[in-house]
């Protein structure tokens, strides 16, 4: 990649049970037009990955290795949170009780078997969710991953040896009284994060 412009490669997620509506779907229609081409010199990639779990070879693997981008930030919904979460570590561990968006679940309870038991983030966790916090959003570091298909998106990047995160966005609020933050304080906060990014990849 010598003498090539940096790049971020940056995923969400389609919809899948429980979000019929991932925020991360439409943050990846969204960046482009609030980033454009590049910020600090560093271009970014965005792509939907499907939340399935033979998408983790077919499609998003294959992402890393044809754009090889210099960093990763996935975005994923979680539900059950009310604030932007930026994960530390990935663990090796896959429900098999929640079904992906084909119906299906893993073969199996370990990501890898026989490896390590955890994964550590391998970008700046604390200086991309104080980015996040000056977008006005709630944030804050979690070392809870899940055992979804987030989690084992995270630990196959990290061990891409590609410098890799991924952080946690709630559900969109449903009503007047939700307090959870609505799509333009999430999109604030991840056009502040990727910037965050791309001016560390440039020093």
């Amino acid at each position: 990649m010598t003498g090539k412009r940096k790049t971020i490669l940056v995923t969400g997620f389609s919809p899948f049970p429980g979000a019929p509506i991932n925020p991360t779907e439409m943050l990846m229609l969204r960046l482009p037009k609030r980033l454009g081409e590049h910020q600090f010199g560093v271009g970014f990639e965005f792509h939907v990955l499907p939340t399935t779990w033979a998408g983790r070879r077919q499609v998003t693997d294959k992402l890393r290795q044809s754009v090889r981008p210099n960093a990763i930030v996935h975005f994923g919904v979680d539900g059950t949170r009310k604030t932007l979460n930026v994960e530390t570590r990935a663990v090796n561990r896959a429900t098999r009780v929640r079904p992906d968006a084909a119906g299906l679940s893993p073969q199996r309870s370990e990501l890898v078997i026989g490896s390590e038991r955890s994964r550590s983030a391998t970008l700046p966790a604390k200086a991309l969710c104080e980015a996040a916090q000056h977008a006005g959003a709630p944030a804050r570091l979690s070392k809870d991953a899940g055992t979804y298909l987030c989690n084992a998106t995270l630990w196959d990047s990290i061990g891409s040896g590609i410098p890799s995160i991924f952080v946690h966005v709630p559900a969109l609020p449903k009503s007047p009284g939700d307090t959870r933050p609505g799509y333009p304080v999430i999109e604030e906060a991840a056009v502040r994060l990727l910037q965050e990014t791309a001016r560390r990849l440039r020093s």
